[in-house]
């Protein structure tokens, strides 16, 4: 092979399209410098400074977030806490009011309090006026029995 040998430069660069050119003037063709920094590294050092930053967005919403949940689940039990309470309040109150229907309550009228100052005496007049109150319930039905069936006791 001799030095003045051609090379076809269609398959070079686009500025030597379709020329022939000898193959010693392509050997001693100098290239352009590869600019690594433009091409490589900025890309590169830009790309790891947004993930940083992304990164130190995640973890502000995640600490934000976990925050919240924190307070969210704090406060959580308090309301519910209230919000049994009430409903217990309405149920108790509910009672007394059935057990005071009923002659059984704690809380009587003043006819039993008047007689027997203090709690002691309150739990006491309060079974006796129901027992007194049943006593004549079963009074009142042995007498319709009776009438009813012509017997008298």
């Amino acid at each position: 092979m001799s030095t003045q040998a051609t090379v076809d430069a269609s398959n070079g660069p686009s500025e030597f399209a379709g020329t022939k050119r000898p193959l010693s003037e392509v050997i001693s063709a100098t290239f352009p410098p590869f600019d690594h920094r433009a091409k490589v590294v900025a890309p590169f050092d830009d790309e790891s400074k947004r993930d940083a930053e992304f990164a130190r967005k995640l973890n502000s919403m995640l600490l934000e977030l976990i925050l919240d949940f924190h307070a969210w689940s704090a406060a959580r039990p308090a309301h519910e806490t209230d919000k049994a309470a009430d409903s217990l309040e309405k149920e108790i109150k509910g009672l007394q009011k059935t057990e005071e229907e009923q002659g059984r309550s704690l809380l009587l009228a003043p006819s039993c309090t008047a007689s027997a100052p203090g709690l002691v005496a309150l739990t006491v007049c309060a079974p006796e006026k129901t027992r007194q109150r049943l006593h004549e319930f079963i009074t009142r039905i042995k007498l319709a029995l009776a009438a009813l069936t012509g017997l008298t006791s």
